[in-house]
């Protein structure tokens, strides 16, 4: 526990931060056509066999990349870690601790540096949401782009379909290594992500260290757990709005009929909760979030918000469908930027469905749901 302590106070003080790099894309956007179902009625420890093995070189050198960039003195701290997957129930707790041991098995890599891994990529992230009610199809469309300054992060992007009951419970994009969620979407409920948010109350991660050894919640564990929850679209905003969690975050909403909500967070509660239809909307039919309060300017060196609402804007409400979110909003910068790893384009206007349901079915049956790599 003291060397917790330690590597809460000193450690990721000296972890690489987002660039904030604003420049046009680097290289190419290729559509990610992997799919892993996560069955959530095997035992833990088998549900990210698969992906992992397929993925482990993939994730070896992003492990290598984040560990590396940590002291020397840090990194002989990170073995003790181990003992959060087996003392520490508050910290990680099942099915995570077990997955995660899973993971471990699979490739070889210390299950003490996936933790620090997983705990590393909900709080160092760069993002843009856009919520957008498509009136003509009747679907709430949710924009998502993720931005990281972390190298190979694109060729781990995969989606995932967790399923239980031989019944997909929840769709969702996310990095293989990474056990939480921080884009996914509920059938019939929401779909929901997780940005980033700076505060003035010490760095971010004094903040998170401090929330996670008084028993808040991993943002991506809190958010995978509502997902396959199933709970109702105003369920999960309230229970965002209150659930303690280890960081100040936005937590992103799409709902049904129209809905749509950003809970801004400190640790402890919410700040403020915007929906689409609040009469103090300052973007009026959608709704936009970067890393910065929606109430306070943007920095003139990452006005990704400005730009995003003039997007908007310019194509219009009768003009929206998925495919003119992804290329006319997502695909514009610096919306789409350098550090940009992945454009996801999600719905929770669909009914769950069978596990075994063929690509083609999907495409006739259920909304979209699909994500670009970026930067590739």
């Amino acid at each position: 526990l003291v060397a917790l302590q330690i590597l809460a106070t000193n450690a990721f003080e000296a972890a690489p931060r987002p660039l904030h790099n604003m420049k046009n894309i680097t290289g190419p956007s290729k559509r990610v056509n992997a799919t892993y179902q996560i069955n959530l009625d095997l035992q833990p420890e088998l549900r990210w066999k698969k992906a992992a093995k397929d993925y482990q070189k993939e994730l070896e050198y992003t492990v290598d990349h984040v560990i590396s960039a940590l002291p020397s003195s840090v990194q002989k701290l990170i073995p003790y870690l181990e003992g959060v997957l087996d003392g520490i129930e508050g910290v990680l707790p099942e099915p995570y601790r077990d997955e995660i041991r899973g993971i471990s098995e699979a490739t070889g890599i210390p299950a003490g540096q996936l933790l620090i891994v997983n705990i590393f990529y909900e709080l160092e992230t760069g993002c843009t949401g856009v919520v957008v009610y498509d009136k003509a199809n009747n679907i709430t469309l949710h924009g998502r782009n993720l931005d990281y300054g972390i190298a190979g992060l694109q060729n781990l992007t995969v989606n995932v379909e967790f399923v239980k009951n031989n019944t997909v419970i929840t769709r969702a994009t996310t990095y293989v290594g990474y056990i939480g969620l921080l884009t996914g979407s509920s059938p019939l409920g929401f779909s929901v992500q997780l940005n980033e948010r700076d505060t003035k109350n010490g760095s971010v991660w004094d903040n998170a260290f401090e929330a996670l050894f008084r028993g808040g919640a991993i943002g991506g564990f809190f958010l995978r757990d509502m997902l396959i929850e199933g709970v109702s679209f105003d369920a999960a905003v309230a229970k965002a709005a209150t659930q303690p969690l280890i960081a100040p975050c936005y937590l992103i909403f799409g709902g049904p009929n129209g809905e749509g909500a950003i809970v801004v967070r400190e640790r402890d509660s919410s700040v403020d909760t915007l929906r689409l239809s609040d009469e103090r909307n300052p973007y009026g039919w959608f709704l936009i979030q970067t890393n910065y309060d929606f109430w306070k300017p943007a920095p003139s060196n990452d006005d990704r918000r400005s730009y995003t609402k003039q997007h908007m804007e310019a194509l219009g409400r009768g003009n929206m469908t998925s495919q003119a979110l992804f290329h006319n909003i997502m695909s514009a910068w610096p919306t789409l930027n350098a550090e940009t790893t992945y454009t996801t384009i999600m719905t929770s206007s669909y009914k769950p469905y069978p596990a075994g349901l063929s690509d083609e079915d999907k495409q006739k049956l259920i909304p979209p749901y699909f994500t670009y790599t970026r930067n590739n």
